[in-house]
């Protein structure tokens, strides 16, 4: 069944908890895996990133970072578009 999350809409196990997402390569492209709690990989999109709107994208090594974790971007979830997997 399909989720109203504000990550975009990506399918859920019925009675399972959305445990969260990854990011991985597969075929030489950067994707983003929904994954359900019981370990499933629910749907998958293409990644897409944008600027981190905490450190204004400057991914600087001497920068800390929480939100980006000094990369200087960040998952832009308005640009996905989910698939099933």
């Amino acid at each position: 069944m399909p989720s109203h999350s504000p990550f975009g809409s990506f399918h859920v196990h019925e009675d399972h908890a959305f445990e969260g997402f990854t990011i991985e390569t597969r075929c030489g492209a950067v994707v983003l895996i929904a994954r359900c709690d019981c370990g499933d990989a629910l749907d998958v999109a293409d990644a897409v990133f944008k600027g981190c709107p905490d450190c204004n994208g400057s991914g600087e090594a001497t920068a800390s970072c929480d939100r980006c974790g000094t990369t200087g971007v960040v998952v832009d979830h308005s640009a996905l578009t989910w698939r099933q997997t």
